[in-house]
């Protein structure tokens, strides 16, 4: 066993010069760093910065249900280099208002040289007994579907969908129409106005995930804006101040597009009416956004605009 792994942080000694540990804060740097080699789509000479940042604060910064021993690690006894990990989320789900633990298995992923040695499978059992202990009646994972097949897991559930359109299809204004809403950033003391309405978006979906006020607190200000999970919450009012709905989106663009990924209004608010100023407004974000991004080397473009709501959603009639 390495020098520098307690007792209390050991899982199990693997055999092979391999120990399979908890993680911890002091993993923030080189447990970042190994993932946002290993998850990126350019290969592991070009980090995915997004992935650093959201594996950076899942081990730095507070999260409501996670702590840094959630993470699994396996590493190489001599030398303590990481050739492998995981983690567990914990969450609260519903199915039809009723309430049931789950959890939710992320940042998955091994070194190549270390592939096809069962090290997933080995950190899958303890996250699996994990999420029993603390009596989740279900794990849930994104990523390749059918690779995770071999580990118990089906596609019972739509994970997302998306619309989009191009500069031609952007509503315009006419010259002498004004914006029918405003937005704003969310703040502590929207957090009532966001749990009720996101409560009420549930009633249509039998299968939704719980909002507990930690979670807000987590969405507005947990964050840090290069996670890849970090969005920028806003509400929408009326000029006289009234708040209608709200919307989330990224701080960077989805490879040439900028995606809403929350959009809910209040019961009686007209979609119709609303949601061109919101395509506008994903447009005038996405613009500001390539701008701020661009480089000489990389030059960023916005293409099109759109929603990540889901299968169904109706702002996709709307619009």
């Amino acid at each position: 066993m390495s020098e520098t792994v307690s007792t209390t942080d050991l899982i199990r000694d693997l055999g092979d010069g391999l120990i399979l540990r908890h993680g911890s804060p002091a993993d923030a740097e080189s447990l970042s760093m190994f993932n946002a080699r290993i998850h990126s789509d350019d290969g592991p000479d070009q980090p995915e910065e997004v992935v650093y940042h959201w594996t950076h604060d899942l081990l730095a910064r507070p999260h409501p249900t996670l702590s840094p021993r959630d993470f699994t690690v396996v590493e190489e006894a001599t030398t303590g280099r990481i050739v492998s990990s995981c983690n567990l989320i914990p969450q609260t789900w519903a199915y039809d208002g009723i309430p049931f633990g789950v959890g939710r298995v992320e940042l998955v992923g091994t070194l190549p040289e270390y592939r096809k040695r069962g090290l997933i499978r080995a950190q899958f059992e303890v996250l699996h007994r994990w999420s029993a202990e603390r009596g989740h009646l279900a794990q849930a994972i994104t990523g390749i579907g059918y690779f995770y097949r071999q580990f118990g897991y089906e596609m019972p559930l739509n994970l997302s969908g998306t619309r989009r359109g191009s500069p031609p299809y952007l509503p315009r204004l006419k010259p002498d129409e004004t914006e029918p809403v405003n937005f704003r950033d969310a703040s502590e003391a929207d957090f009532p106005f966001l749990a009720g309405l996101y409560d009420h978006a549930c009633r249509r979906s039998p299968v939704c995930c719980v909002k507990d006020e930690g979670f807000w607190r987590y969405e507005l200000t947990g964050r840090t804006p290069k996670n890849a999970h970090f969005r920028r919450w806003q509400i929408i009012e009326r000029p006289d101040g009234e708040p209608v709905g709200y919307l989330a989106y990224p701080d960077s663009l989805w490879g040439t597009g900028m995606f809403g990924t929350s959009y809910e209004l209040v019961p009686g608010a007209s979609w119709l009416d609303v949601t061109p100023a919101v395509i506008r407004r994903l447009w005038t974000v996405g613009q500001q956004i390539a701008e701020r991004d661009s480089t000489p080397e990389k030059p960023r473009k916005l293409e099109e605009v759109g929603f990540g709501l889901g299968g169904e959603h109706p702002a996709y009639q709307a619009a």
